[in-house]
């Protein structure tokens, strides 16, 4: 019998806690808490101990014990007591008692430590708080499948026990399952699971009880594969050549070679020799399968290929070698750079690259180069620009012609006698209005501790008619004289002329801005600043 590490009905100890972040920095220079909860004992105490090590000395150690919900308070405060070593390196120690039956599950305990120094840091643990349960008389019938009789059925009795001194009892109407079926425990904790396989079965946690996960009996007998596959168009290629993989895989049945359905097929390639990593795929019902893969851009690059059958619980694994492939290079556009992304409403595009022909033995020139523009990055191709490169090399457009809606953008040359054709890859380019703050100010300035500052200002968005930009959300942030800090004070709505205010309360000097962070449609606005002397 399998328990995961989180099921274990003995006694439970909390993991090492976690810093979790203090408004100031203690001088703990190590900070340990554990805490000790027996499930099965029938005080149900936990039992806290931190040891801590400060330089200028504990001043108190305290629990706080709460529900995983973030939002739930504290239901115990414990002040630990010093039980070991000096306040600059001892142990502290205390106990809490979590209600099991007012809201069984998981307590986080933060535990605060508070120096000398006046600062505190915290630290964390959990504990899982449940009855332990545990499967009785687990069973499968039959007790050995293989692929071809796959079915099982488990049958078995869910039981909880609550203490030491007392014996398991059933659970009724627990949900457990085994692979895809499920079922819940009947009146005497009793189920049955119809599935196929082997695997675990899983009780999930549920109201005072633990979740419980436990291997399943049953022996599987693995059917041997075969695989055989071809690859197409060749094993000399030029670059980027898009190669097929058609192939079959048959496993040795009862009656003799069968087909394998469903199985996981993957090719093994050399490194280097795929401009990206080949994608798995499944055999179909007759046990064939179709993958590919893209050959790199290195030329004189060579290396093998193979295709593997991946094993499983019912099928073992297999794998075929179906020789080297050599690639022999052709034309590529490297280094293609799209400048300006998102792009603002009428701006032009500004694109570079390099073609590179290799082996370039014949020294072509006169090399047509086109930046093409499609709406859906797939059909209706159509050429922005062109240029015309004296030789393979860097190259670069500045274009002229105002864009106005979002689109895919590649560069591609058409290839010719001698060179095949190349395409970049595609990228796209979001094109957005801007926008701009106008008049931002915050006043009165100066003015007195407690009275009222307002920060308002204007925002315009440029489309073909630039205007004020209504009902967009404004960010409003301050940093206090000396920090470097900026704080959100409030996000507020501008009005339909495009205006926002907001009154806070002065407190200290500091800056006030305003940002617009922008949307799907419009870019981020500019963040005007406005310095308050708060007297």
């Amino acid at each position: 019998m399998r328990r995961t590490p989180s099921f274990l009905a003995a006694t439970a100890l909390a993991a090492s806690a976690v810093l979790v972040p203090a408004a100031a920095r203690a001088d703990v220079s190590d900070a340990k808490l554990t805490v000790a909860f027996d499930r099965l004992a029938e005080d149900r105490v936990a039992k806290i101990s931190v040891s801590v090590k400060s330089a200028s000395g504990v001043t108190g150690v305290q629990a706080h014990a709460r529900y995983e919900s973030s939002t739930a308070e504290p239901y115990a405060t414990v002040d630990l007591r010093r039980t070991q070593g000096t306040d600059n390196d001892g142990v502290w120690e205390g106990e809490i008692r979590p209600d099991i039956t007012a809201r069984a599950g998981t307590t986080v305990v933060d535990t605060v430590i508070t120096t000398a120094d006046g600062a505190s840091t915290v630290r964390r643990a959990w504990i899982d708080d449940c009855y332990v349960t545990s499967i009785e008389g687990l069973a499968p019938e039959p007790a050995v499948v293989d692929v071809e009789h796959p079915d099982v059925t488990l049958t078995g009795r869910l039981m909880v026990q609550k203490s030491h001194d007392r014996a398991p009892e059933p659970v009724q109407g627990m949900t457990v399952n085994a692979n895809s079926a499920q079922t819940a425990t009947g009146p005497d904790g009793s189920f049955v699971l119809r599935t196929q396989g082997g695997g675990h079965v899983y009780a999930y946690a549920q109201g005072p009880y633990c979740a419980l996960s436990e291997d399943s009996p049953v022996t599987v007998q693995q059917q041997a594969t075969e695989i055989s596959a071809r690859m197409t168009p060749g094993s000399t290629v030029v670059p980027y050549t898009r190669m097929s993989v058609d192939g079959k895989v048959v496993r040795h049945g009862s009656a003799g070679l069968a087909p394998a359905a469903g199985v996981t097929v993957a090719l093994d390639l050399s490194s280097g020799l795929a401009d990206w990593s080949p994608l798995e795929v499944k055999t179909d019902a007759d046990g064939t399968f179709h993958a590919y893969f893209t050959a790199a851009r290195d030329v004189g690059l060579s290396g093998t290929v193979a295709v593997e059958a991946r094993g499983g619980e019912f099928l073992t694994g297999s794998k075929v070698s179906l020789g080297t492939l050599n690639i022999r290079n052709t034309a590529t556009i490297d280094d293609f750079v799209l400048r300006g992304r998102p792009l603002a409403y009428g701006e032009t595009i500004v694109a570079d690259g390099t073609l590179v022909i290799q082996p370039n033995y014949t020294n072509v020139t006169n090399l047509p180069m086109y930046l093409e523009y499609s709406r859906d990055g797939k059909t209706g191709w159509t050429i922005w620009a062109r240029q015309t490169l004296p030789r393979p090399k860097s190259f670069y457009f500045n274009t002229t012609k105002p864009v106005t809606q979002d689109g895919y953008w590649r560069f591609r040359y058409p290839g010719g006698p001698r060179n095949t054709a190349a395409v970049s890859p595609v990228k796209y380019i979001d094109v957005k209005y801007r926008t701009q703050m106008y008049d931002f100010n915050a006043s009165p300035e100066p003015v007195k501790k407690g009275k009222s500052i307002t920060v308002k200002g204007l925002l315009y968005r440029s489309m073909d008619k630039a205007g004020p930009a209504p009902n967009a959300p404004v960010s409003i942030y301050f940093q206090a004289k000396g920090s470097s800090k900026w704080t959100q004070m409030a996000v507020v709505k501008t009005a339909s002329n495009g205006w926002f205010s907001k009154t806070f309360k002065a407190s200290q000097d500091g800056t006030w801005m305003a940002s617009y962070n922008g949307s799907a449609n419009y870019l981020a606005s500019d963040k005007p600043t406005d310095y308050v002397d708060v007297r």
